[in-house]
């Protein structure tokens, strides 16, 4: 346990050099396969850096949903007439459930444009190690966004505060190409601007990297 707990400085004083906000910390019961770690803001971009169960390593993963986009360019009249209850009579829990079933004709409409989406990263977007993991919704495992996923070993000894920077600026640069792209291929988002999508500009290219993403 103190080997966790030393790593997981590590990632915090990294963080902290680097100018990154850590919000909070994250234990097993807040997420899926998740023992422990940091939730973080790197350039106003959240971040789970936490350990997985059985492994010595940590994941970092970035995600950007649908669900939200679609929603904010969705007046409340519009949205009022998809769901059948007064969204502020119910938990916060069943106000997300009602809204993404609300949201259901877009995702559907964007789930039949994920090929597309995916042969234009492969093309577009320039190659990295690390992995592009689609987010699905419901039962018909609707297209509702991604995340982008690297890892690290915080308790090697050759861990430092350069190669902290290297994967969370990776991880970041993807994100934002990714999430251009998805504006640009997919049909929904022709009238669904992103306030994060205009407040983006794309990173610099890096000299090299080594390979292609991977789609999971």
């Amino acid at each position: 346990m103190n080997d966790l707990y030393e790593s997981i400085g590590t990632i915090a004083a990294c963080a902290h050099a680097n100018g990154d906000e850590i919000d909070e910390n994250i234990r097993p019961e807040d997420n899926q396969n998740i023992a422990h770690g940091l939730d973080i803001y790197h350039r106003s971009q959240f971040m789970r850096i936490g350990k997985t169960t059985d492994e010595e390593r940590f994941e970092i993963t970035s995600p950007y949903q649908f669900v939200p986009v679609l929603r904010t360019n969705m007046s409340d009249a519009e949205l009022a007439q998809r769901v059948s209850v007064d969204l502020d009579s119910l938990p916060p829990a069943e106000q997300r459930q009602a809204i993404h079933d609300a949201c259901q004709p877009e995702l559907r409409e964007a789930t039949s444009q994920y090929d597309a989406f995916v042969d234009a990263f492969s093309q577009e977007v320039e190659p990295v190690d690390t992995d592009l993991i689609r987010i699905s919704y419901g039962d018909d495992e609707l297209w509702n966004g991604f995340y982008v996923r690297d890892h690290c070993y915080p308790g090697s000894d050759s861990f430092s505060i350069q190669e902290y920077r290297d994967l969370v600026s990776t991880i970041r640069s993807v994100r934002i190409q990714a999430m251009k792209l998805a504006h640009e291929v997919v049909e929904v988002f022709d009238n669904a601007g992103s306030e994060e999508l205009a407040n983006e500009s794309t990173p610099e290219p890096k000299p090299y990297q080594h390979s292609s993403p991977g789609f999971q």
